[in-house]
């Protein structure tokens, strides 16, 4: 049996879905790249931990490969992946009025780079994830405390931006063991005082926070 939790969308999402209510799952570890290993093999023991790391080691040198060449790659009972584009500077440069008359168009983009890798579930491992499983309501006492100081949640804070490059509001929440609504307000105020290190990057729902 599984466990999940009610969250609530917190103010500044943007779209009017402010307050709206959704299941999520309750994680409790997050298993490493050994600890995958061991538990395909435990599964299937006829593979090797070597022959494991090399297959899986193999997929990531092969997407790496052939995703940028335009392609997706299926894989059955598992999923989709395919390649997020975007714009490296998030920046749209303007032609000038006589380069918009020669080439016909209004704008030129530049920088385009890799924003992240989709994935979409096939639909046959949902269908047995819920076929072999049930999910059973637990309850988070918000009220709480963190057991960090306001400032050692803000070197947490800080020492995530520096090794993964921005935080986002639902990391801020879970490295700090705080709720959407606290971990939201707390960021603002940690925004609004320059001597935090911290700015708001984005917004909505892609909204995160990095080092200022």
């Amino acid at each position: 049996m599984a466990n999940y939790v009610i969250k609530e969308l917190p103010a500044g999402m943007g779209n009017g879905s402010e307050g709206k209510r959704f299941p999520k799952m309750q994680v409790y570890t997050e298993f490493d790249y050994d600890k995958v290993v061991e538990l395909v093999h435990t599964n299937s023991p006829a593979f090797s931990k070597a022959t494991i790391r090399g297959v899986l080691d193999t997929l990531a040198v092969v997407m790496k490969s052939y995703l940028p060449l335009g392609h997706t790659m299926k894989i059955d009972n598992l999923g989709v992946f395919s390649l997020s584009l975007g714009f490296a500077d998030n920046e749209v440069e303007m032609c000038s009025q006589q380069e918009s008359q020669e080439a016909g168009a209004k704008k030129k983009y530049h920088h385009v780079k890799v924003k992240g890798v989709n994935f979409k579930v096939d639909k046959k491992l949902v269908d047995e994830i819920n076929k072999e499983n049930t999910f059973e309501r637990t309850t988070v006492k918000s009220a709480s405390p963190s057991p960090y100081t306001l400032e050692e949640r803000l070197q947490r804070a800080l020492q995530h931006i520096d090794k993964h490059g921005f935080i986002t509001l639902q990391e801020y929440a879970n490295l700090n063991k705080l709720n959407y609504s606290t971990a939201s307000r707390e960021l603002s105020k940690l925004v609004a005082n320059p001597s935090s290190g911290l700015k708001a990057k984005g917004s909505a729902s892609h909204k995160v926070w990095v080092r200022s």
